[in-house]
């Protein structure tokens, strides 16, 4: 499954949290994950890029950490277009620059930085991706997940399974499956390099009936759990 890809503005105009009430407005309920080993702040920059909020609450994420969901709103300057960039969150300098996303009119999003610093290699080159999450025609006894590849490049494409159930075949890096909808039963996740029977990462995840779950296989600093799976509330 391709992600949502990035849209890159020469201007991008954007809206003050406070909108009268006459105006209309556009909003995403949106969570942030750091897949980075460094500490990082995310930022999402509005206003015609004079004003800007942390999704992190300018505290920073470790690595493999998710801040809580925001109500982001925005007007007609900006309209449907949410810009992010991320900082170190101790140097507060700039690592990864403004990417641009069209979100969903009140969908809920989970961004994520993921990649290398200082990598500048095309494949590695550290990165903001974002993927909306819904629980539209989810039958209630299922739950919903998807599976990205962002461990690291020189993995090559992966195969992924729940169970016996491949979801995924030969996802390439910074990729992910589908949705699927499944039991709360069917609940581990297996990895294992494309065509290959060796088994590169396996992680059990503890679904409920109408949940929505994105998880992520990652390398992990300290290379003990490569599968990181995060919760998001889906707003009704």
């Amino acid at each position: 499954m391709k992600l949502i890809k990035s849209i890159l503005l020469s201007t991008v105009l954007a809206t003050a949290l406070t909108a009268c009430s006459d105006e209309e407005t556009y909003t995403a309920d949106v969570m942030a994950v750091n897949l980075i080993e460094d500490e990082i702040d995310v930022i999402w920059q509005y206003e015609d890029e004079r004003e800007e909020w942390s999704l992190t609450d300018d505290k920073g994420l470790l690595f493999g950490e998710a801040s809580s969901e925001k109500l982001l709103v925005q007007d007609e300057t900006d309209r449907d277009v949410f810009g992010f960039y991320a900082i170190d969150g101790n140097t507060k300098e700039v690592e990864i620059d403004q990417t641009y996303y069209r979100f969903d009119e009140h969908a809920d999003y989970l961004v994520y930085t993921y990649g290398l610093l200082g990598n500048d290699g095309r494949d590695q080159k550290a990165r903001i991706g974002a993927v909306k999450v819904t629980d539209e025609g989810l039958n209630e006894d299922k739950y919903r997940i998807i599976v990205f590849h962002t461990y690291v490049s020189d993995m090559g494409d992966v195969d992924i399974f729940i169970g016996e159930k491949k979801i995924g075949e030969a996802i390439e890096y910074g990729e992910a499956t589908k949705f699927w909808d499944l039991s709360p039963d069917e609940n581990v996740i297996t990895v294992k390099k494309a065509d290959r029977p060796k088994t590169i990462a396996q992680f059990t995840i503890s679904p409920e009936a109408g949940d929505a779950h994105v998880a992520f296989v990652v390398n992990t600093p300290a290379n003990d759990e490569n599968i990181l799976a995060y919760k998001v509330n889906i707003e009704k």
